[in-house]
């Protein structure tokens, strides 16, 4: 008697392990983790833009100009930048910074920060340095064109301070 109560226990016990688990013929799918946008990946931009130039002294003036960057990560990257404007002359501003972006891939936009230096020439040439930061903001469905619009201020030798407000295209590559 005793061996045929061990024999159905462990027949009992064998059977219930056997058949552990989910009984349903269709298994339950996982909620995918949504992606977001992707248009902050590393790589080529391209950048056109218009920008206004607010010097400490003297009277705002308009102007335009175009820079090219590159993102080691989708956080770091540099940018070089040519921009001219019409202050007491025409000026041309050249800069090269080092950019921290925080992207927000589900709105597709990217705060920024970027800080560097360059010049400031016309007849004389000036060193500068500049901080500031700004809003890249992406459309995912027009091939990750995007807008943004940034401001820096800009300490330059010789007592010719000013912030550089710029805001224009982004084109990825």
């Amino acid at each position: 008697m005793k061996k045929l109560l061990s024999t159905l226990a462990i027949l009992t016990l064998t059977a219930g392990l056997a058949t552990a688990g989910d009984w349903s013929k269709n298994p339950v799918e996982k909620n995918p983790i949504p992606v977001g946008c992707a248009c902050f990946d590393p790589g080529f931009e391209f950048s056109g833009f218009i920008a206004g130039g607010i010097p400490d002294n003297g009277d705002s003036e308009l102007g335009g100009g175009a820079s090219a960057s590159y993102f080691f990560t989708e956080n770091v990257g540099v940018e070089l930048s040519y921009a001219v404007l019409a202050f007491d002359s025409e000026e041309h501003v050249i800069t090269g910074n080092l950019v921290y972006r925080m992207p927000l891939k589900d709105l597709c936009i990217a705060p920024y920060l970027l800080v560097g230096g360059g010049l400031l020439t016309n007849s004389a040439t000036d060193g500068l340095f500049d901080v500031g930061g700004g809003l890249d903001i992406r459309f995912d469905s027009m091939g990750c064109l995007g807008l943004f619009a940034d401001a820096t201020y800009n300490w330059v030798d010789g007592d010719r301070d000013f912030t550089l407000i710029r805001s224009g295209v982004r084109v990825r590559f």
